[in-house]
């Protein structure tokens, strides 16, 4: 027998409803035909992707290095605009 290849979809449904609890989880696999097995492990990587989903990517002092590179990068690109203004009244004289 060819075992069956689950799509994304299937798994995620399969999961959702064994996480809303309504139907126990095996009575569940037997109606959509997957071990139990299986429907624990696709549940465990859900969860650990959603936990990983949650991390907070910014630095321990709660600022996001990205954003601070942005604002030093847009004063500086204010900082030079401000100088080639000067140059461009004082130098055409």
């Amino acid at each position: 027998m060819a075992r069956k290849i689950w799509t994304d979809e299937e798994k995620l449904s399969i999961v959702t409803a064994m996480l809303k609890g309504e139907v126990p989880v095996s009575e569940l696999c037997t109606e959509r035909q997957v071990s139990v097995t299986q429907a624990y492990r696709w549940r465990d990587l859900f969860i650990e992707g959603g936990t990983k989903a949650l991390v907070d990517g910014r630095s321990r002092k709660g600022r996001d290095p990205l954003v601070d590179e942005n604002r030093r990068l847009k004063e500086l690109v204010g900082s030079l605009s401000l100088i080639i203004d000067a140059q461009k009244k004082f130098g055409a004289r």
